[in-house]
């Protein structure tokens, strides 16, 4: 029977990460584990399909989990480096903190499990490019990275550390754990083992190359904290613009390259200052200190920089105005905005790590038409044509997307995208309100007829309606669904406005729906994983988890609990439940929640709006819930409900979902 594979909180294998990993006491390099040919299987259901890579800490694996049928990535690290029953231990705990990490800049572990005389870790894998590849590449032309496209890279990974602090610290950032996807996402790999490894081993473990970004006092044998991984800030950035490592002596960037400035040279030697407490106190204050240093860097054409987009994030990533960066060439687009976009907007990297199909430009925005002059059809022909998603919608203060123009008329039509909403067009860089862009005016308009015309009937029903005596209460199910399907991609939050969308009344519009040029679907997307909070007993104070009988958790506790990741009843199918999937079920259970409701009145209690959000296992059972509103019992009421509710069953372990609904 194989080595149990120990999991925290991951709900499934997605597509994703080559993670490296670390071991090594003070020591050189261990000894690598014996060569494992493709085809075998490890622990029982990881079935090896090629050997990436092989350094000081073991071997690096692409495997195919068979229950899953996902591509995972495998450290198996060096039977000398994993044979110390401290580093074990310490893998297994930093490795846990690194599950309980959700963070679209994070690459994501999965478990640790032992086989053939050692531990590996199962992380998500990544198609792309490490940054130690990048800056190689540049320096076998002679060039260097951008300035801004530098930036960017940081940036992303302040990020991650911001996130990730809060619990736990890295503890050996280098350029060869920093990843550009293929789709652009930087990713920041090694949570977890890495600090294990250096931990309880020591700094040597690691090659002589990748000790180089360690902190001094890493080196010395201190234990990892916060400040050292602002030192490994200052020497990622060190090392994309000068091309060089930090152990061959600093050289001022601004001598090295022909963008940064002495200001540059004083923030980098603050992140690599020998004493911790002379650093900047958090990556945030790393990303404060270099925005406005590159606010004004030059645009750099593509083939002197990366040559995929560095992707953007929208979640306030960066705070000063700057040009866009030159991209790889593509069909041709319309010039973009004369409103510069922020530093941090999508940056050109490498050509031979881009998708080869690349993605054409929205097409020219069109001045505003009355309805009558306009055929829909043609519209969504001319927003769709070479369609991709390259649309990214702001709204509630969160990124939602990237969406193809098809799906964006979709939500557009449902009233799920309004034209006050922020839109971004990837390709172009333009950031603006959706009623600005003038190819999609005219299905905001539909959208306005068709409520005005819902909202009327409406108005007429409730008009003929006799109030009945009793205190029940109508139950208007008000879009509430926000599906969270915590299984690592590239993919992004949706809310959904209407879950019951009204029936669309314009004969033109209808037609499209009914020919399938427009589909009526639900959106599944991803949010952060509630952060940990260690130590509360189960069910503790968020309301409606373990208040109620049969043992049941709150949302948080069930999405931090251990997973068996053989849990996914459809293994082969990446399908997970959509919102229009929970909004079904939950719509044809919502009686269950009348007498609930109803004590909740008469105690006065004001539940005009009422947020679920579920933690739901691929068997279709409900691990967990929290009531967002109302008294202790009607949180304890709700979720006893809610309980007994069944969905279809999915491949993932586990996702979580947010129900709402709305009491007239």
């Amino acid at each position: 029977m194989p080595a149990p594979l120990y999991c925290w909180g991951r709900p499934s294998l997605t597509s994703g990460v080559q993670m490296t990993v670390q071991t090594a006491p003070n020591q050189t390099a261990g000894t690598p584990p014996a060569a494992i040919p493709p085809g075998q299987v490890v622990g029982g259901r990881f079935q090896i399909e090629e050997q990436v890579s092989e350094d000081a800490l073991g071997t690096l694996l692409r495997a195919r989990d068979q229950k899953t049928k996902r591509a995972i990535s495998l450290r198996l690290l060096s039977p000398t480096l994993a044979s110390a029953d401290a580093t074990q231990k310490a893998i297994k705990a930093k490795c846990r903190a690194a599950a309980s990490l959700s963070h679209r800049s994070v690459v994501a572990t999965y478990g640790v499990g032992s086989a053939l005389g050692t531990q590996y870790i199962a992380s998500e894998w990544v198609d792309g490019a490490s940054l130690a590849q990048l800056v190689a590449k540049r320096n076998e032309d002679g060039s260097k990275l951008s300035l801004r496209g530098s930036y960017n890279v940081i940036a992303h990974v302040c990020k991650a550390l911001d996130e990730a602090h809060a619990t736990t610290v890295h503890g050996a950032l280098r350029p060869s754990v920093i990843w550009v996807t293929k789709s652009g996402r930087v990713k920041v790999g090694d949570f977890g083992v890495a600090n294990a490894v250096v931990s309880t081993l020591g700094a040597a473990a690691l090659g002589a190359d990748e000790q180089a970004s360690l902190a001094p006092e890493v080196k010395g044998g201190s234990a990892p904290t916060a400040a050292s991984d602002i030192f490994g800030l200052g020497a990622l950035l060190y090392t994309m613009l000068t091309g060089k490592s930090p152990a061959d002596g600093f050289t001022p960037p601004s001598t090295a390259h022909p963008d940064a400035t002495e200001a540059i040279d004083q923030v980098l030697l603050k992140c690599l200052a020998a004493d911790p407490a002379a650093r900047y106190s958090s990556p945030a204050e790393v990303r404060e200190a270099l925005a406005p240093l590159v606010a004004d860097a030059p645009e750099v054409a593509p083939q002197l920089d990366f040559a995929i987009d560095v992707d953007i994030s929208l979640e306030e990533e960066v705070d000063e105005d700057a040009p866009t960066i030159a991209q790889p060439s593509r069909i041709k687009a319309p010039p973009p905005s004369p409103d510069r976009p922020k530093v941090g907007a999508r940056v050109s990297i490498h050509e031979e790590f881009r998708p080869s199909m690349a993605h054409p430009a929205a097409p020219a925005a069109a001045p505003p038409r009355m309805s009558a002059e306009v055929d829909l059809k043609d519209l969504l022909s001319k927003i769709t044509e070479n369609d991709a998603p390259r649309w990214m919608v702001v709204k509630d203060k969160l990124d939602h997307g990237p969406f193809s123009g098809r799906e964006l008329v979709q939500m557009i039509v449902k009233g799920e995208v309004l034209e006050d909403h922020g839109l971004l067009n990837m390709d172009t860089g333009e950031r603006k309100a959706v009623k600005k862009f003038g190819d999609f005016t005219e299905f905001l308009e539909q959208y306005k007829v068709t409520k005005r015309h819902s909202d009327e009937k409406v108005a007429l029903e409730r008009s003929e309606t006799v109030e009945t005596a009793s205190n029940a209460a109508k139950f208007v199910v008000g879009g509430g669904v926000l599906v969270l399907a915590l299984a690592v991609g590239g993919i992004f939050i949706f809310t959904r406005q209407a879950a019951d969308d009204a029936t669309v009344e314009d004969v033109e519009l209808a037609s499209l729906f009914e020919s399938g040029d427009v589909e009526i679907e639900g959106s599944a997307g991803i949010l952060p994983m509630p952060t940990g909070r260690r130590g509360m007993r189960r069910g503790g104070r968020m309301g409606g988890g373990a208040m109620g009988g049969g043992g049941s958790l709150t949302y948080e506790d069930a999405m931090n609990e251990a997973v068996n990741l053989g849990d996914a009843t459809m293994g082969g199918s990446e399908r997970q439940l959509t919102s229009a999937d929970v909004a079904g079920v939950m719509n044809r259970n919502i009686n269950r929640m009348f007498s609930c409701v109803g004590a909740e009145l008469r105690r006065g209690g004001n539940v005009s709006r009422v947020q679920i959000d579920l933690a739901i296992l691929g068997s279709g059972a409900v691990q967990g819930a929290s009531v967002r509103q109302g008294s202790p019992q009607f949180k304890q009421c709700i979720a006893g409900r809610v309980r007994g509710i069944r969905f279809p069953s999915f491949p993932a372990p586990r996702m979580g979902a947010r129900y709402s609904f709305a009491v007239d």
